[in-house]
Protein backbone atom coordinates (compact mmCIF):
# COMPACT_ATOMS: atom_id res chain seq x y z
CA UNK A 1 0.00 0.00 0.00
CA UNK A 2 1.07 3.52 -0.45
CA UNK A 3 2.00 6.11 2.41
CA UNK A 4 -0.92 8.11 1.49
CA UNK A 5 -1.93 12.15 2.36
CA UNK A 6 -4.47 14.21 1.00
CA UNK A 7 -3.85 17.47 0.13
CA UNK A 8 -6.57 20.14 0.76
CA UNK A 9 -6.87 23.60 -0.71
CA UNK A 10 -8.67 26.23 1.24
CA UNK A 11 -10.21 29.55 0.07
CA UNK A 12 -12.74 32.07 1.84
CA UNK A 13 -14.65 33.04 -1.63
CA UNK A 14 -18.04 32.31 0.19
CA UNK A 15 -18.94 35.33 1.97
CA UNK A 16 -15.83 35.19 3.98
CA UNK A 17 -16.44 31.41 5.19
CA UNK A 18 -13.50 28.93 4.37
CA UNK A 19 -14.25 26.87 2.19
CA UNK A 20 -12.11 23.26 1.40
CA UNK A 21 -11.40 22.43 -1.93
CA UNK A 22 -10.49 18.83 -2.37
CA UNK A 23 -7.48 19.02 -4.93
CA UNK A 24 -8.58 16.92 -8.41
CA UNK A 25 -6.40 14.08 -8.90
CA UNK A 26 -5.38 11.34 -11.28
CA UNK A 27 -2.91 7.89 -11.11
CA UNK A 28 -0.99 7.52 -14.00
CA UNK A 29 0.39 3.94 -14.62
CA UNK A 30 3.15 2.98 -17.08
CA UNK A 31 5.27 -0.11 -17.43
CA UNK A 32 8.56 2.33 -17.05
CA UNK A 33 9.13 5.95 -18.27
CA UNK A 34 6.93 6.12 -21.15
CA UNK A 35 4.14 7.31 -19.97
CA UNK A 36 5.66 10.62 -18.66
CA UNK A 37 5.04 11.65 -22.17
CA UNK A 38 0.92 11.40 -21.58
CA UNK A 39 1.64 13.36 -18.24
CA UNK A 40 3.62 16.04 -20.16
CA UNK A 41 0.68 16.82 -22.09
CA UNK A 42 -2.02 16.52 -19.41
CA UNK A 43 -0.05 19.03 -17.49
CA UNK A 44 0.35 21.09 -20.72
CA UNK A 45 -3.36 21.03 -20.97
CA UNK A 46 -4.92 20.68 -17.52
CA UNK A 47 -1.93 22.59 -15.18
CA UNK A 48 -3.86 22.00 -12.35
CA UNK A 49 -4.65 18.77 -12.32
CA UNK A 50 -2.39 16.57 -9.69
CA UNK A 51 -1.08 13.33 -11.43
CA UNK A 52 0.43 10.35 -9.13
CA UNK A 53 2.93 7.87 -11.29
CA UNK A 54 3.52 4.48 -10.82
CA UNK A 55 6.62 3.31 -13.24
CA UNK A 56 6.30 -0.28 -13.19
CA UNK A 57 10.22 -1.29 -14.19
CA UNK A 58 9.53 -4.44 -12.08
CA UNK A 59 6.94 -5.85 -15.28
CA UNK A 60 8.88 -3.42 -18.06
CA UNK A 61 8.26 -4.26 -20.93
CA UNK A 62 4.88 -5.24 -20.36
CA UNK A 63 5.01 -6.65 -24.03
CA UNK A 64 6.97 -9.77 -22.08
CA UNK A 65 3.58 -11.04 -20.19
CA UNK A 66 0.63 -12.81 -21.14
CA UNK A 67 -2.54 -11.14 -20.93
CA UNK A 68 -3.78 -12.94 -18.02
CA UNK A 69 -0.39 -11.91 -16.18
CA UNK A 70 -0.86 -8.37 -17.12
CA UNK A 71 -4.48 -7.78 -16.40
CA UNK A 72 -3.53 -9.17 -13.05
CA UNK A 73 -0.77 -7.08 -12.20
CA UNK A 74 -2.50 -3.64 -13.80
CA UNK A 75 -5.40 -3.94 -12.06
CA UNK A 76 -3.75 -5.08 -8.63
CA UNK A 77 -1.18 -2.21 -8.47
CA UNK A 78 -4.01 0.21 -9.27
CA UNK A 79 -7.02 -0.79 -7.17
CA UNK A 80 -4.47 -0.94 -4.24
CA UNK A 81 -3.00 2.50 -5.22
CA UNK A 82 -7.03 4.16 -5.94
CA UNK A 83 -8.24 2.38 -2.45
CA UNK A 84 -5.15 4.38 -0.82
CA UNK A 85 -5.30 7.50 -2.36
CA UNK A 86 -8.14 8.57 -4.17
CA UNK A 87 -8.17 10.04 -7.31
CA UNK A 88 -10.88 11.37 -10.09
CA UNK A 89 -9.53 9.05 -12.79
CA UNK A 90 -7.08 6.89 -13.83
CA UNK A 91 -4.79 7.10 -16.53
CA UNK A 92 -3.34 3.76 -18.13
CA UNK A 93 -0.41 5.35 -19.98
CA UNK A 94 0.57 2.07 -22.31
CA UNK A 95 -0.18 1.29 -25.52
CA UNK A 96 0.02 -2.37 -24.33
CA UNK A 97 -2.06 -2.04 -21.47
CA UNK A 98 -4.56 -0.41 -22.45
CA UNK A 99 -5.48 -2.93 -25.51
CA UNK A 100 -5.53 -5.56 -22.79
CA UNK A 101 -6.88 -4.12 -19.49
CA UNK A 102 -9.15 -1.61 -19.70
CA UNK A 103 -12.54 -3.81 -19.25
CA UNK A 104 -11.42 -5.34 -16.57
CA UNK A 105 -10.04 -2.66 -14.85
CA UNK A 106 -13.11 -0.43 -15.21
CA UNK A 107 -15.61 -3.36 -13.83
CA UNK A 108 -13.36 -2.84 -10.62
CA UNK A 109 -13.22 0.65 -10.41
CA UNK A 110 -16.29 3.26 -9.97
CA UNK A 111 -14.21 6.16 -11.63
CA UNK A 112 -13.35 6.80 -15.04
CA UNK A 113 -10.29 4.88 -16.69
CA UNK A 114 -8.90 6.56 -20.07
CA UNK A 115 -6.64 4.56 -22.02
CA UNK A 116 -4.53 5.50 -25.04
CA UNK A 117 -5.38 4.64 -28.64
CA UNK A 118 -2.55 4.85 -31.22
CA UNK A 119 -3.46 8.08 -33.31
CA UNK A 120 -4.08 6.12 -36.27
CA UNK A 121 -7.34 7.97 -37.46
CA UNK A 122 -5.81 11.79 -37.43
CA UNK A 123 -2.62 9.99 -38.87
CA UNK A 124 -5.03 9.14 -41.79
CA UNK A 125 -6.79 12.16 -42.19
CA UNK A 126 -3.75 14.02 -42.35
CA UNK A 127 -2.04 12.18 -45.01
CA UNK A 128 -1.48 13.61 -48.00
CA UNK A 129 0.36 10.54 -50.09
CA UNK A 130 -2.22 8.05 -48.49
CA UNK A 131 0.68 5.71 -46.75
CA UNK A 132 0.92 6.14 -43.24
CA UNK A 133 3.02 3.80 -40.47
CA UNK A 134 2.19 2.42 -37.49
CA UNK A 135 5.50 1.93 -35.10
CA UNK A 136 4.95 -0.01 -32.06
CA UNK A 137 5.89 -2.94 -29.65
CA UNK A 138 5.12 -6.15 -31.49
CA UNK A 139 2.40 -7.43 -29.09
CA UNK A 140 0.21 -3.92 -30.26
CA UNK A 141 0.77 -4.55 -34.17
CA UNK A 142 -0.49 -7.89 -33.74
CA UNK A 143 -3.36 -7.06 -31.89
CA UNK A 144 -6.64 -6.97 -32.66
CA UNK A 145 -7.34 -3.39 -31.17
CA UNK A 146 -4.79 -1.67 -34.27
CA UNK A 147 -6.58 -3.85 -36.85
CA UNK A 148 -9.96 -2.87 -36.39
CA UNK A 149 -8.33 0.53 -35.68
CA UNK A 150 -6.48 0.52 -39.10
CA UNK A 151 -9.82 -0.95 -41.17
CA UNK A 152 -12.12 1.70 -39.54
CA UNK A 153 -10.10 4.88 -40.27
CA UNK A 154 -7.59 3.89 -42.28
CA UNK A 155 -8.80 2.02 -44.88
CA UNK A 156 -8.29 3.81 -47.82
CA UNK A 157 -4.46 4.03 -46.82
CA UNK A 158 -1.40 1.85 -47.22
CA UNK A 159 -0.69 1.12 -43.76
CA UNK A 160 3.06 -0.28 -42.92
CA UNK A 161 3.29 -1.99 -39.40
CA UNK A 162 5.91 -2.17 -37.47
CA UNK A 163 6.82 -4.34 -34.31
CA UNK A 164 10.22 -2.83 -32.65
CA UNK A 165 11.17 -5.66 -30.37
CA UNK A 166 14.15 -2.86 -28.64
CA UNK A 167 12.76 0.21 -29.27
CA UNK A 168 11.02 1.26 -25.60
CA UNK A 169 14.32 -0.02 -24.04
CA UNK A 170 15.93 2.44 -26.03
CA UNK A 171 13.87 5.37 -25.30
CA UNK A 172 14.30 4.51 -21.09
CA UNK A 173 18.33 4.30 -21.88
CA UNK A 174 18.14 7.81 -23.58
CA UNK A 175 15.90 9.53 -21.19
CA UNK A 176 18.25 8.00 -18.14
CA UNK A 177 21.24 8.71 -19.56
CA UNK A 178 20.93 10.81 -22.80
CA UNK A 179 22.97 7.99 -25.07
CA UNK A 180 21.54 6.51 -28.10
CA UNK A 181 22.78 3.54 -29.61
CA UNK A 182 22.06 4.93 -33.63
CA UNK A 183 22.77 1.47 -35.01
CA UNK A 184 20.46 -0.08 -32.76
CA UNK A 185 17.65 2.35 -33.38
CA UNK A 186 18.49 2.31 -36.79
CA UNK A 187 17.80 -1.58 -37.15
CA UNK A 188 14.17 -1.05 -35.20
CA UNK A 189 13.50 1.83 -37.92
CA UNK A 190 14.56 -0.32 -41.36
CA UNK A 191 11.45 -1.36 -42.48
CA UNK A 192 10.08 1.97 -42.72
CA UNK A 193 12.98 2.64 -45.62
CA UNK A 194 11.91 -0.18 -47.64
CA UNK A 195 11.16 1.24 -51.19
CA UNK A 196 7.55 0.32 -51.47
CA UNK A 197 7.30 2.56 -48.30
CA UNK A 198 9.30 5.81 -50.22
CA UNK A 199 5.59 8.09 -50.27
CA UNK A 200 5.00 7.51 -46.48
CA UNK A 201 4.42 10.75 -45.07
CA UNK A 202 2.72 10.51 -41.17
CA UNK A 203 3.85 7.89 -38.65
CA UNK A 204 2.19 6.90 -35.72
CA UNK A 205 4.05 6.32 -32.25
CA UNK A 206 2.18 3.30 -31.01
CA UNK A 207 4.13 3.12 -27.39
CA UNK A 208 4.27 5.93 -24.94
CA UNK A 209 7.96 5.54 -24.83
CA UNK A 210 8.29 6.69 -28.81
CA UNK A 211 7.68 10.30 -28.45
CA UNK A 212 10.65 10.56 -26.13
CA UNK A 213 13.08 9.56 -29.00
CA UNK A 214 10.84 12.01 -31.50
CA UNK A 215 14.32 13.99 -32.33
CA UNK A 216 16.80 11.03 -32.89
CA UNK A 217 13.33 9.09 -34.92
CA UNK A 218 12.44 11.71 -37.19
CA UNK A 219 16.10 12.72 -37.64
CA UNK A 220 16.51 8.93 -39.51
CA UNK A 221 12.97 9.12 -41.32
CA UNK A 222 13.76 12.94 -42.67
CA UNK A 223 11.08 16.18 -42.25
CA UNK A 224 8.73 15.28 -44.70
CA UNK A 225 7.44 11.88 -42.33
CA UNK A 226 5.27 13.54 -39.91
CA UNK A 227 5.52 11.87 -36.13
CA UNK A 228 2.03 11.32 -34.52
CA UNK A 229 1.28 10.38 -30.88
CA UNK A 230 -1.36 9.89 -28.55
CA UNK A 231 -0.86 12.68 -25.51
CA UNK A 232 -2.90 15.32 -26.32
CA UNK A 233 -5.82 13.37 -27.32
CA UNK A 234 -5.79 11.65 -23.70
CA UNK A 235 -5.37 14.85 -22.53
CA UNK A 236 -8.33 16.23 -24.10
CA UNK A 237 -10.74 13.26 -23.20
CA UNK A 238 -9.51 13.35 -19.39
CA UNK A 239 -10.12 17.16 -20.02
CA UNK A 240 -13.84 16.15 -20.81
CA UNK A 241 -14.44 13.65 -18.49
CA UNK A 242 -13.39 16.39 -15.23
CA UNK A 243 -15.08 19.01 -16.45
CA UNK A 244 -13.27 21.32 -14.55
CA UNK A 245 -12.10 24.67 -15.94
CA UNK A 246 -10.21 25.51 -13.10
CA UNK A 247 -7.34 22.56 -13.99
CA UNK A 248 -6.68 24.75 -17.07
CA UNK A 249 -5.10 27.18 -14.39
CA UNK A 250 -2.83 27.62 -12.46
CA UNK A 251 -0.36 25.03 -11.48
CA UNK A 252 -0.17 22.34 -9.11
CA UNK A 253 2.45 20.86 -7.56
CA UNK A 254 0.89 17.85 -5.16
CA UNK A 255 2.83 15.55 -7.31
CA UNK A 256 4.32 11.85 -6.72
CA UNK A 257 6.45 9.21 -8.70
CA UNK A 258 6.37 5.79 -7.26
CA UNK A 259 8.87 3.12 -9.15
CA UNK A 260 8.69 -1.10 -8.34
CA UNK A 261 12.00 -3.36 -9.15
CA UNK A 262 14.72 -2.17 -7.36
CA UNK A 263 15.77 0.02 -9.77
CA UNK A 264 17.38 3.13 -8.24
CA UNK A 265 17.87 6.53 -9.79
CA UNK A 266 20.82 8.92 -9.10
CA UNK A 267 20.22 12.49 -8.05
CA UNK A 268 20.27 13.86 -11.28
CA UNK A 269 17.72 11.89 -12.64
CA UNK A 270 15.43 12.80 -9.40
CA UNK A 271 15.93 16.06 -10.62
CA UNK A 272 14.41 15.07 -14.12
CA UNK A 273 11.72 13.64 -12.50
CA UNK A 274 11.21 16.45 -10.53
CA UNK A 275 11.02 18.84 -13.58
CA UNK A 276 8.16 16.52 -15.13
CA UNK A 277 6.17 18.45 -12.35
CA UNK A 278 6.28 15.33 -10.01
CA UNK A 279 7.90 17.79 -7.20
CA UNK A 280 10.74 15.57 -5.23
CA UNK A 281 8.54 12.69 -4.28
CA UNK A 282 10.07 9.90 -5.29
CA UNK A 283 9.75 6.50 -3.91
CA UNK A 284 10.84 2.60 -4.39
CA UNK A 285 9.55 -0.75 -3.96
CA UNK A 286 12.53 -2.10 -2.47
CA UNK A 287 13.71 0.78 0.00
CA UNK A 288 13.17 -0.47 3.62
CA UNK A 289 10.01 1.37 5.56
CA UNK A 290 8.65 2.66 1.77
CA UNK A 291 5.62 1.11 0.71
CA UNK A 292 4.29 0.51 -2.78
CA UNK A 293 1.59 -0.97 -4.69
CA UNK A 294 3.68 -3.82 -6.41
CA UNK A 295 7.05 -5.31 -6.44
Amino acid sequence: MLDIHMTIRYSNREAGKTVMQKTRAIWLLDSGIGGLTIARAIRHRLPGLSQHYIADSAAFPYGNLDAEALIARVCDLITRAVATRPVDAVVIACNTASTVVLPALRERLSIPVVGVVPAIRPAAAASRSGVIGVLATPGTVKSAHVATLIERFAGHCRVVTVGAPNLAALAEQYWRSNTLDGDALAAELSPLHAPEWHALDQLVLGCTHYPLLRAPIQAQLGRHVQLVDSGDAVARRLEAILDDASLTRGESRDGSFHITGRQVLDAGLEQRIGAEGFGETVTYAHKPGVPLPGR
